[in-house]
């Protein structure tokens, strides 16, 4: 082996050889890209079998490692992902899943397997890696996993730790400092914008930690809360590309939130004025009520950010709990508005997107001096938005480590992380800014 390989990897080459090998850590540490060698070496021994990849969907594995693969071995050898989910690899070929939600479980139902391949472990549904074991049937059968750790209660964690499966596998820890190849200045960097918080410890470590104290530790409002002026002196005076309408709904004591979080040509992204109802303020409407006040303050939008002349796209994350006011608003708005239900709502995983942005100061928040409250008809005056009051005061619940206090106001903050996880939709993205073009095509 020749110094293309970190000396964490070659030892990953020489000891993954069992049943189960799974590769975790850090991101960027190198552990995906050793997998590739692994996977190509696996599926020669298993060129007879049914041969699988997973991914959290079709798109981030196709991004994460197909593509990346074609890079190393050429696209010559590494197709496309075509027909009925299958790709071919070196000429063999192999199926691809995603497996975004419980259902997938449906995807491999009845299949027998030689080799898998599995990128983002942890963010599959528990049932369909319980369903994989028992598809792992062939002789000799294996399977190539990475992920970046969660919480030490996660399945994977407690699967790998489990006595009675110890010598069927291989689990190989990364952190940051496995991989010799970054630059020393880009590794600085990461360590000074985590150092102080869990994140320090979960994508510089690559340690398995549980989330405590505040939810947003990595958000400085003298970074991230800025008044127009100040983020275009930042920034530049960039052309709007797309809209990303983040919305949480309720109609008793909780609050109807929109954050509008708008993507430049750059891919910077921004939240502009917001749409806020508090019930315990203005009284308790019905989503009949509200719709119509939603839709005049998004017309507002419209014509003072001239979306209609720069051609800007939109994107509706409604929270899947809230139907009625997501039926309601697809109902009202034009079709363009591409109103959805935001369901991908793992709470530590999409934190980490979010806490991950402000790390890479990928997102801010305009401060306008307060909010205009279309139901009372006037424009507030407040020294910060509700949505910094949340990213700012919002802990996690001491008695559930996976839950956010309930006692501290979310709905700002939830509204504005469907929005952020639209848009960036795991972690890896954010180690460079995305291409808006691209991304936003695959929410689509």
């Amino acid at each position: 082996m020749t110094d293309y390989y970190s000396e964490k990897q070659k030892k990953v080459l020489r000891n993954a050889d069992k049943r189960w090998n799974i590769l975790y850590g850090a991101t960027r540490s190198g552990k995906t890209k050793v997998s590739f060698s692994l996977a190509l070496k696996h599926i020669r021994e298993h060129y007879d079998d049914n041969i699988l990849f997973v991914g959290k969907t079709l798109n981030t594995i196709d991004r994460n490692v197909f593509d990346e693969m074609r890079k190393d071995f050429g696209a010559a050898h590494i197709g496309d992902i075509v027909g009925n989910r299958e790709i071919t690899i070196f000429g063999k070929r192999c199926h691809v899943v995603g497996a975004n939600d419980e259902r997938a479980i449906t995807k491999i139902q009845g299949m027998g397997i030689g080799y898998a391949y599995c990128d983002e472990l942890t963010t599959y549904p528990e049932n369909f890696f319980q369903m994989l074991k028992s598809r792992l049937d062939a002789k000799n059968a294996c399977c190539d996993a990475t992920c970046n750790p969660e919480s030490p209660s996660h399945f994977v964690k407690q699967f790998i730790d489990k006595p009675e499966v110890a010598g069927t596998v291989y689990a190989e820890h990364f952190d940051i400092y496995d991989n010799p190849f970054l630059p020393p200045e880009f590794v600085s960097s990461l360590e000074n914008e985590y150092r102080g918080t869990i994140y320090f410890d979960k994508w510089i470590l690559g340690n398995w930690v549980k989330a405590e104290g505040l939810v947003f530790p990595l958000f400085k409002r003298d970074k991230h809360f800025l008044k127009p002026e100040e983020f275009a002196e930042k920034y530049g005076r960039q052309r709007i590309r797309y809209v990303i309408f983040g919305v949480d709904g309720a109609t008793t004591n909780d609050s109807t939130a929109i954050e509008p979080l708008a993507v430049m040509e750059s891919g910077q992204a921004v939240v502009i004025e917001p749409f806020y109802h508090n019930p315990k303020v203005n009284g308790q409407y019905a989503n009949e009520q509200l719709v119509p006040m939603i839709v005049k303050y998004m017309r507002e939008l419209e014509k003072k950010y001239r979306f209609d002349r720069m051609r800007v796209e939109y994107f509706t994350a409604v929270d899947a709990a809230a139907a009625d006011l997501r039926l309601s608003l697809a109902y009202h708005l034009p079709d363009y508005y591409n109103v959805r239900a935001f369901s991908k709502k793992n709470i530590l995983r999409t934190t980490d997107v979010v806490n991950n942005a402000f790390a890479r100061n990928a997102i801010a928040i305009l401060d306008f001096g307060g909010h205009y409250n279309y139901v009372r008809g006037e424009f507030v005056k407040e020294p910060e938005s509700q949505l910094v009051r949340d990213l700012e005061l919002m802990t996690w619940d001491e008695r559930n480590p996976e839950k956010y206090d309930a006692d501290v106001p979310n709905d700002c903050a939830d509204a504005f992380r469907y929005a952020v996880c639209t848009y960036y939709d795991n972690p890896e993205n954010l180690w460079e800014t995305p291409d808006p073009e691209a991304r936003y095509k695959e929410i689509l």
